[in-house]
C-alpha cells in the first residue's frame, strides 16, 4: 500500500486544518521545504484549499514549483471545475482530482472523462454519510448515490476522504474499499490517520494508498520507509 504525503495549501502556505475549517490548524508551514522531504515519494497529494473554496485554482505558482520539486508526480485538486482548470492541472501533475463538478454537474464531468481517460481522481468528501463540495460547506449528495453514478466513468482512482476525522489523528473511519473499487482502479483513504496502527487498518480494509498528512509532518510514522509503501 502506498503512503501518499498531502500537501494542502493556503494562501501560498501549507496548512493542516482540523476538519478542514479554515481557522483551526494543527499546522502552518513551508510547502516547498515538505516537497523536498517526500521528493521520493511514488505520488503526492497537493489540494489548493482556497481554490476548493473559490471554485478555481488559487495557488498554481505554488504549486508549480511543488510540481518541479517533485518531478510531476502528483496529483492536484482544489477548485477544477472545467477543461481549462483541468487541463492545466494535467500540465503540472500526472492527476487531476475533482470532487464538486461530477455530481453538480455530471455531463461536463463526463466530457472530461472522455477527453482524460485514466487520468482523472475523484474525491468523495464524506461527513455523516454526505458526500461534500465546495470547499466541504455543501452537501451534494449521499455516498451510495455518488458511487453509482460515477460507475459508468473511466477513473484512475477514488479517495475516500472522512471529514468527521480529518485533522483530528482519531483513527480512520471503517469503510470497505470494495465499495470503492467498483467505480475506479485504486481506492485511497484520507482523514485522521496519526500511527502505524492506523496504516494497518486501511490496508486490511484493502486500500490501494493512505494519504496522509500531519503524522508524516511530525515523523509518527517510523514503520514508513523511504520508497513510502507500507
Amino acid at each position: 500500500m502506498l503512503v501518499i504525503p498531502s500537501i494542502d495549501l493556503e494562501n501560498g502556505k501549507a496548512v493542516k486544518r482540523v476538519r478542514g475549517r479554515r481557522g483551526e490548524y494543527i499546522f502552518i508551514g513551508d510547502p516547498l521545504e515538505l516537497a523536498r522531504r517526500f521528493s521520493r515519494a511514488p505520488l503526492v497529494h497537493i489540494v489548493d484549499l482556497d481554490g476548493a473554496e473559490r471554485g478555481a485554482p488559487a495557488n498554481l505558482d505554488v504549486v508549480a514549483a511543488i510540481s518541479e520539486a517533485l518531478e510531476g508526480a502528483c496529483q492536484l485538486g482544489g477548485g477544477l471545475r472545467s477543461y481549462e482548470h483541468v487541463s492545466k492541472a494535467l500540465e503540472l501533475c500526472d492527476y487531476a482530482v475533482v470532487g464538486t463538478l461530477p455530481f453538480r454537474e455530471p455531463r461536463s464531468f463526463e466530457d472530461l472523462a472522455r477527453l482524460f481517460p485514466g487520468e482523472l481522481v475523484v474525491s468523495l468528501d464524506v461527513l455523516g454519510g454526505w458526500v461534500m463540495g465546495d470547499g466541504w460547506r455543501t452537501r451534494l449528495m449521499r455516498l451510495e448515490e455518488a458511487i453509482e453514478l460515477l460507475e459508468r466513468f473511466d477513473l484512475a482512482a477514488v479517495i475516500y476522504t472522512s471529514i468527521d476525522v480529518e485533522g483530528t489523528g482519531a483513527g480512520p473511519l471503517a469503510i470497505d474499499a470494495g465499495l470503492l473499487k467498483r467505480v475506479a482502479r485504486r481506492a485511497y483513504y484520507a482523514g485522521g490517520i496519526s500511527g502505524c496502527g492506523h496504516l494497518d487498518i486501511i490496508k486490511r480494509a484493502g486500500f490501494d494508498g493512505a494519504i496522509v498528512g500531519y503524522a508524516l509532518y511530525r515523523g509518527d510514522l517510523s514503520c514508513v520507509g523511504d520508497n513510502f509503501v507500507y
